[in-house]
């Protein structure tokens, strides 16, 4: 109770109704909590069957939400799995108090969710709420295909799906109609799979500010739980003032995803494992990008789309201020699909390219063959003589953020150092050029530049650099 009190207090600049989970809070008094909300409350009394932990009987447990009913609470949240008699007799004698009928499944989504709509309808519920596990990104849009037809009866629904796969349609699910979504009060005080931050959902996502005409951006990947995209893009768009929305989207079929969500879609970036395989959805691949064979932004074309490659242009613009790359020798560390972006991007502005191979001599090989470049052994780098290295593997990303891809010996006065991680912000590697004198570039730079891009290509408008830059630090500061 003492917890929960404070966490009334803590509720009040994020929340427009509280939802009261009894079944979580031992030895609750529910006439104090309603007298000190200070908002709007749902109060809900959960079994184990329906996700909840209240371990009494079927009878004690109703009897709470009738204590809620005379006491005169906003709402009541009664499951459809409650016993016949007693949910008749809640919805039956409820008086003024608004009605939530609900029902949970923690393990899919059923393709059809329309015989269930039709059943819950049929009960003197004032809101119905279906809520189910997303085991695929596509599970979502037959909630919100649900959210349309409870729009077209007039009737008030809540709908979405829970669990990592489910998160865009607790953003989106009030802007398809629902009527409202749940968030919760912090990072582990989550009562269901996948619930976010209400902080997060009210100034990242803006949910109560999105418009039935407000698109939906988004990076596809897998994993995407580690993206950044979602903080720098919503404070894009929140700054140009433009109604849009930036989710993550755990992803496995790519070509699944965009067949069925392309009518929502305003934009996409595009990580691993996608890049190659999304271009065969697109009906125009940009020469850049072509030469690369990699697309890391979607952009609507006309009746079709686009693809296009930022990481390789970002490169380039974190590099520009220092100088033309014409002749100038590049060490690239690493054969993935950053290095081979970047590399491309450095030989088309004229410089000689040198790609460095630790175990996988065959692939790097292939890939210095593409790109016209020298390849060497790591063991072999103090022979590169190199003006630029550019370190375009993971190592010295956190956690083992003591590694580093080259030789601190190595590193002289001059030389331009620029490493792509950008977790941390200052890599060993970045800190060792930095003491040598190099022209030392971290990869916030890269991270940023093609952030910025992927804005201007969607929007074409001035990306806020400066602020996206911001955003980033302030999430990778060690004193965050």
């Amino acid at each position: 109770m003492d917890r929960a009190r404070k966490d009334l207090d803590t509720c009040q600049s994020l929340a427009d109704i509280i939802e009261l989970r009894l079944d979580l809070i031992e030895d609750f008094d529910l006439p104090l909590l309603l007298k000190e909300a200070g908002k709007p409350c749902i109060v809900t009394n959960r079994c184990k069957m329906d996700g909840g932990q209240y371990t009494g009987t079927e009878e004690e447990r109703v009897a709470v939400l009738r204590q809620a009913i005379d006491l005169g609470a906003n709402y009541i949240d009664i499951e459809t799995s409650t016993p016949g008699p007693l949910l008749k007799s809640i919805l039956e004698n409820k008086g003024s108090v608004k009605a939530i009928l609900s029902h949970h499944d923690f393990t899919r989504t059923p393709d059809d969710l329309n015989p269930l709509y039709d059943l819950m309808s049929q009960l003197p519920a004032d809101i119905l709420k279906i809520i189910t596990y997303a085991t695929d990104i596509n599970d979502n849009l037959a909630l919100f295909r649900l959210l349309a037809r409870a729009k077209k009866d007039e009737k008030q629904m809540i709908a979405f799906c829970m669990g990592e796969k489910g998160e865009v349609s607790r953003i989106l699910t009030v802007q398809q109609g629902g009527w409202l979504t749940f968030g919760s009060l912090e990072t582990g005080k989550e009562s269901a799979p996948g619930q976010i931050p209400a902080k997060t959902l009210k100034h990242v996502y803006r949910v109560n500010d999105l418009k039935p005409e407000s698109k939906m951006y988004g990076v596809i990947g897998d994993p995407v739980s580690k993206s950044m995209g979602y903080l720098i893009h919503n404070k894009a768009f929140q700054d140009a003032g433009l109604p849009h929305v930036y989710v993550p989207l755990l992803v496995q079929n790519v070509t699944r995803f965009f067949s069925a969500y392309e009518p929502y879609l305003g934009g996409l970036s595009v990580t691993m494992p996608h890049k190659e395989a999304i271009m065969k959805s697109l009906g125009r691949i940009d020469p850049a990008a072509d030469r690369i064979g990699a697309v890391n932004t979607v952009v609507p074309d006309g009746n079709g789309w686009a693809g296009y490659n930022t990481d390789c242009s970002g490169a380039l613009k974190a590099l520009e201020p220092h100088g033309s790359l014409k002749s100038k020798n590049v060490l690239i560390i690493g054969a993935g699909g950053t290095a081979k972006a970047i590399g491309q991007g450095v030989t088309d502005a004229g410089a000689h390219l040198i790609l460095t191979y630790n175990r996988n001599k065959e692939k790097a090989q292939e890939l210095a063959d593409q790109l016209q470049g020298r390849l060497i052994s790591i063991r072999d780098v103090d022979q590169a003589d190199a003006d630029i290295v550019i370190n375009c593997s993971p190592v010295g990303m956190a956690p083992n953020t003591n590694d580093t891809p080259f030789p601190a010996r190595l590193l002289k006065p001059g030389m331009i150092v620029f490493d792509s991680v950008y977790n941390p912000m200052e890599t060993r590697l970045f800190k060792d050029a930095q003491s040598a004198g190099c022209i030392a570039i971290s990869g916030v730079e890269l991270f940023v530049h093609q952030a910025a891009e992927q804005f201007e290509l969607w929007t074409g408008k001035t990306a806020p650099l400066a602020l996206m830059r911001q955003v980033v630090e302030e999430k990778l500061s060690p004193l965050e």
